[in-house]
């Protein structure tokens, strides 16, 4: 059984792969004489030329194709998941896990393998019903009531319905179609959902469909507010600046120590800027 940990990376934006590289190093610190594949699909392979891991291009024309052109890049996600397991032909019994760049890991994520299975899939966090957040309220204005079919299937919002963050997804082989059905869905919401988060309700709808969902939220970190990503950013590039010259075993111990949780007067200081601006 190969178990796969995946990371998508493309554009032009130095603290992406920054971001990328750094989550690789303390995943790389928890698998050490374990039999992980580490998988990147970039626009940038050199960006990753000396970190042991095993690298796809993403083609120029499938970044424009999966991302509508520009206009919605969050679609990557779900094709460049669905185009990696083509490419690294996965076989019945594996397991492949996608991770945002924004996490790391301060303890062993290893055991998120072991909440996949057959018949459930690994998602970050549930985060509730769409029928009882007001926050996802743009979902039930827009979509109470349609009957949306999908390759001869339908769709409908219904009490149980919830969003799952997606910034973790686990599944196996079986599940590989659930991946299309989940994109077919998501370009229906497009036209009908003015929302940011629609690749994620998509996906959550599709695979509590057919599986049961699993929370991964309490084996990562991360940091995905804009306030906590500009301090995290800054601290990764002074990390990578400082240990350049480093082997790589030197990073990957070092990377443990870097602080990305802000301190309590960078929190403030923040908060001061933030409303000052205003």
């Amino acid at each position: 059984m190969r178990k796969v940990i995946l990371y998508i990376v493309y554009g032009a934006d130095k603290g992406y792969y920054d971001e990328a590289k750094f989550s690789l190093l303390t995943f790389k610190y928890w698998s050490k004489e374990k039999n992980i594949q580490l998988v990147v699909l970039t626009e940038k392979p050199e960006e990753f030329s000396d970190y042991q891991i095993d690298v796809i291009t993403m083609p120029q024309v499938k970044k424009n194709e999966w991302s509508l052109d520009g206009k919605y890049h969050f679609r990557i996600k779900n094709r460049g998941l669905a185009y990696a397991m083509d490419k690294l032909n996965l076989k019945d019994k594996d397991k492949i896990i996608f991770f945002d760049t924004d996490t790391y890991f301060h303890k062993s994520p290893l055991p998120l393998f072991d909440l996949i299975l057959p018949n459930q899939a690994l998602l970050y966090i549930n985060e509730g019903f769409i029928y009882k957040r007001k926050r996802f309220n743009v979902y039930v204005r827009n979509l109470e009531g349609e009957r949306i079919e999908i390759n001869n299937d339908f769709y409908e919002l219904s009490k149980k319905s919830s969003l799952w963050g997606s910034l973790m997804i686990g599944i196996m082989p079986s599940m590989r179609h659930s991946l299309d059905w989940a994109d077919s869905l998501m370009l229906k919401f497009y036209e009908m959902v003015p929302a940011h988060t629609i690749e994620e309700f998509s996906l959550s709808e599709t695979l509590s469909k057919n599986y049961k969902l699993a929370e991964g939220k309490n084996f990562v970190s991360l940091y995905s507010t804009s306030r906590k990503k500009a301090f995290a950013r800054e601290a990764l590039s002074n990390f990578f600046r400082s240990t350049e010259l480093l082997r790589l075993e030197d990073k990957i111990n070092l990377a443990q120590k870097v602080k990305i949780k802000r301190p309590f007067f960078v929190i403030l200081k923040q908060r001061y800027l933030r409303i000052f601006n205003k």
